[in-house]
């Protein structure tokens, strides 16, 4: 897939500093605001948001709440990206899905509250396919990246070609240093290792496709973490509240669905624009 006809440079509204210092933390209060208004369709039957849309006391509602204000977020981020670029856009979504995520449960709730974890990797898949929807309309409607070039090659500048999904790949090094980083059960922490892990992604993404526009790494960050839930959903053993007192809890389960898809968003756009520091288009 070509983003050739994509919003080129945003020059006007870049040209204007004031506009551009302001956009991104307006654009957070705005996602931060449409997020909020979902947290009470979170609530489970404990009475506390759960820790998935499953386990809400209606999901449906709950499911509908949230693609709503996902999309939302998603025309705030489109608005920053053309005011500043797509990677501040991406950042802008990623940081009102943090604040539903934080005001949901944490590792103790999956555990204690039965979550299905067949269901909740399904969950995260979905985050998945809608954080490809959404950088797919970010990148499409607020502007290609200006330091990433056109080259004329196909295979270079399709956000899905062969350099693009390689840099797919770079999802797997989120999953690894998140499990490094998930140490404790607190929802802060599990946001945190998430978004440290996707914060490589980003890196190693940029590092292996210095041409190429990083449309779907972050999509490609929460894919990882589905396929891994879906690994422990099947391979996990014991009651998963034995194990969170005895120890032997899964380290990755404390990172819930809603936690890898806002680490993901906000964890790529940082990793992406720390390595252009380091990792430039490739010049001829």
């Amino acid at each position: 897939m070509s983003l050739d006809r994509a919003v080129p440079n945003n020059t006007v509204a870049q040209d204007r500093p004031v506009l551009r210092a302001f956009a991104l933390p307006v654009g957070i209060v705005a996602a931060v605001f449409l997020f909020a208004a979902v947290v009470p369709f979170w609530t489970s039957l404990r009475g506390v948001a759960g820790p998935t849309v499953m386990d809400s006391e209606r999901p449906m509602f709950a499911a509908i709440a949230t693609v709503l204000a996902f999309a939302g977020a998603t025309v705030v981020a489109i608005v920053v990206a053309r005011i500043v670029n797509a990677v501040v856009g991406t950042f802008v979504l990623g940081c009102g899905v943090a604040y539903l995520a934080m005001r949901g449960g944490a590792a103790p709730d999956l555990a204690f509250g039965g979550t299905n974890l067949t269901h909740a990797a399904i969950e995260c898949g979905v985050w998945a396919l809608l954080v490809a929807a959404a950088s797919w309309a970010i990148y499409r409607f607020g502007g290609r990246l200006p330091d990433y070039p056109l080259t004329g090659e196909e295979d270079v500048d399709s956000a899905t070609g062969p350099m693009a999904r390689r840099a797919w790949f770079a999802g797997a090094a989120a999953v690894g240093v998140a499990w490094l980083a998930a140490v404790t059960d607190t929802k802060g922490q599990a946001i945190g290792a998430a978004t440290l892990g996707a914060f490589a992604a980003g890196f190693v993404a940029r590092s292996i496709a210095r041409s190429t526009q990083p449309v779907f790494v972050a999509a490609a960050t929460v894919a990882a973490f589905a396929a891994t839930l879906g690994y422990i959903a099947f391979a996990v053993q014991g009651d998963l509240a034995v194990g969170l007192i005895d120890g032997s809890f899964p380290r990755l389960l404390r990172i819930m669905p809603i936690d890898a898809a806002a680490g993901a968003l906000a964890g790529t756009a940082m990793g992406i624009g720390f390595a252009r520091s380091f990792a430039g288009p490739v010049e001829e």
